[in-house]
């Protein structure tokens, strides 16, 4: 049954985990016949991405990252406006700000299906900056809408155990986020060390590379880095640190690594360009987040058959298939430096391990079941 017509819809079409989801199971659905739109708020990376692959997108003024009840009502027209004139059979729901538009689809008639994929849980973990009141409102608002759609996807299983805990689904399944490894064109080890040397001015070629991509804001805690770098350093004296990305916690970053003396050995290199390309410089990919759905810059380093130490939270474990070595407790230094040592003197075990993984996450598995997803509303 290939003849169904989709839209996907996703809150901004900047460069993000959730949009590269998005970009991967529109252009896998259209090479397999699926009629696939795609509908996002503001943002260039993902547009542009659309048109490589001829798919027909739809930019939406009233989707934007922070809540507001008037612009909802508007962006409620707005996915009336392209059912009524679109007639799709499913609209596939992404970020938690497009789930209120599952509310157009009851003056369509034929009704499509919704398609709700939680990227996260973030207002239910313990770490996430939110007041009380707004943590009840976003559990409340959660609860009232994902009642309304016709299936809830979980991208970790922690994720859906947590949903189902709180009382906010009664029922979901878990599809893992997945890359095409056919698509991921890594630079050899040697190259993106050479690329890094030339970016941060410095010879790293015998550094103990760790690096991470990601936005710099409150839910990466690179601060944790910072913070615990000289000690990282005494327990591996040729550690030097790269972070890629961007964020409003830019600045604020650039004063503590400044302030510690450690500019020439922690680099903030800013928001590259297919940045997977490079990560293969790095000895470990680490992630120490407050909190995570399922990483895709962890997926990444899977496919770089690299080792990892994530923090143990959201999906993590789930990313390095179990394996509680390659975690580490939230902001726990004595933990994290213990761990990246065992890293550093096994290096080949984990790389081994990690190459085990990439099954688990590739993107023909993801797109398999979302499509006997989509086709199980038609039953």
């Amino acid at each position: 049954m290939t003849n169904l017509k989709l839209l996907l819809v996703i809150t901004k079409s900047e460069i993000g985990g959730a949009q590269v989801f998005v970009l991967n199971l529109a252009a896998s659905l259209k090479k397999m016949g699926f009629d696939v739109e795609v509908a996002a708020g503001a943002g260039n990376y993902l547009f542009e991405e659309l048109k490589k692959n001829n798919i027909k997108y739809h930019y939406l003024n009233s989707l934007k990252r922070d809540f507001n009840v008037f612009r909802s009502f508007y962006f409620i027209f707005d996915i009336f406006r392209l059912l009524k004139e679109n007639k799709y059979n499913i609209v596939h729901l992404n970020s938690s700000n497009t789930l209120i538009g599952a509310l157009s689809a009851f003056w369509i008639k034929p009704r499509p299906k919704i398609v709700f994929t939680f990227h996260g849980l973030s207002f239910l973990d313990k770490n996430y900056e939110m007041n009380s009141l707004f943590r009840f409102l976003s559990k409340l608002y959660f609860k009232l809408f994902v009642n309304i759609v016709d299936e809830s996807v979980f991208v970790s299983k922690i994720n859906y155990k947590e949903s189902l805990q709180s009382s906010i689904v009664k029922k979901g399944r878990v599809i893992y986020n997945g890359l095409d490894e056919n698509n991921l064109q890594f630079l050899e080890q040697d190259n993106a060390v050479d690329y890094f040397s030339n970016l941060c001015h410095c010879d790293l070629k015998n550094s103990f590379l760790i690096g991470s991509t990601g936005r710099l804001a409150y839910q990466k805690n690179y601060d944790f880095l910072i913070r615990n770098f000289k000690l990282i350093k005494e327990k591996i004296p040729s550690s030097k640190i790269i972070i890629i990305g961007d964020g409003p916690n830019y600045d604020r970053y650039i004063k503590e690594i400044n302030d510690l003396g450690i500019q020439n050995e922690f680099y903030l290199v800013g928001a590259i360009k297919e940045s997977y390309k490079y990560i293969k410089a790095f000895d470990v990919f680490t992630l120490p987040s407050n909190y995570e759905g399922l990483s895709i810059s962890l997926i990444e380093a899977v496919f770089a058959e690299i080792p990892i130490l994530a923090s143990n939270v959201g999906g993590n474990i789930e990313n390095v298939g179990g394996a509680e070595d390659q975690v580490f407790e939230l902001n726990n230094a004595y933990d994290y430096i213990n761990k990246l040592s065992e890293i550093q003197k096994n290096k080949s075990h984990y790389i081994e391990f990690n190459k085990n993984l990439k099954k688990e996450f590739s993107l023909d598995q993801m797109v398999k079941e979302y499509i006997n997803l989509y086709r199980s509303l038609f039953k």
